[in-house]
């Protein structure tokens, strides 16, 4: 099995938890002007998510 990179985890866990949290705050209680900031949390957490497969990938090359 791969080791990912802790910036994979950081990544995915990330995108769950906010994805979740805005879709209650959008839906549930029907706030709109709260989109700005996760569109900006959304680009941190996949910054990280990408990091973190690039950083896997290079790690897996290195090994062999």
């Amino acid at each position: 099995m791969k080791k990912f990179h802790p910036f994979y985890s950081i990544g995915t866990l990330g995108i769950v938890v906010i994805a979740c949290l805005h879709m209650f705050l959008a839906l549930g209680l029907a706030l709109r002007s709260i989109h700005s900031t996760f569109y900006a949390l959304y680009a941190v957490f996949l910054t990280f998510l990408i990091l973190g497969v690039i950083f896997t990938v290079k790690n897996v090359n290195t090994s062999f």
